[in-house]
């Protein structure tokens, strides 16, 4: 079965997707942590949505729960959401007061870092385009495989646990 989305249907997820950084219920939801400074905020938020489609595929991916229709749409978000990931960090917030988990490598080692997250961009936009293109098993997790290895390289290199 061949999925479609129109322009719309594609315009309605990226934007929903860039609005929820800036509702103050996921903002303000960073129980037991310390208090973060606003680009971390904006950092973290951005983060937890990739996060949230991440956690919305991997049930219908690798355990046959979920709506296996919402796939195309939620991979849509996920790849929406990693065109915004590598200008969050742009700013290079080390030494700044507050709470963050980016650790200092990553404006040390900002071209690494840069070219993760535009990796991961190519990667996620693919990975819904199969998504969007076929149901086909093998080529889905094909892709969504190289999303999730770049995910772990990066957290291993830059994210404090």
């Amino acid at each position: 079965m061949t999925r479609k989305f129109t322009f719309k249907k594609v315009a309605i997820a990226a934007l929903v997707c860039a609005a929820l950084p800036l509702s103050s219920s996921v903002a303000d939801s960073h129980e037991g942590e310390e208090e973060r400074f606003f680009e971390s905020k904006y950092r973290h938020d951005t983060m937890q949505h990739f996060n949230y489609s991440m956690q919305k595929l991997v049930p219908i991916l690798f355990q046959g729960t979920g709506n296996p229709d919402h796939l195309p749409a939620i991979a849509t978000i996920l790849a929406s959401t990693a065109t915004m990931t590598k200008s969050v960090f742009e700013k290079d917030t080390r030494g700044t007061e507050g709470f963050t988990k980016a650790k200092d490598a990553v404006w040390e080692n900002w071209e690494d870092f840069a070219k993760r997250m535009d990796a991961l961009q190519v990667d996620t936009a693919a990975f819904a385009e199969v998504t969007q293109r076929t149901t086909d098993k093998e080529e889905i997790m094909a892709a969504f495989k190289n999303v999730g290895r770049n995910c772990k390289g990066c957290h291993d290199e830059y994210k404090a646990k």
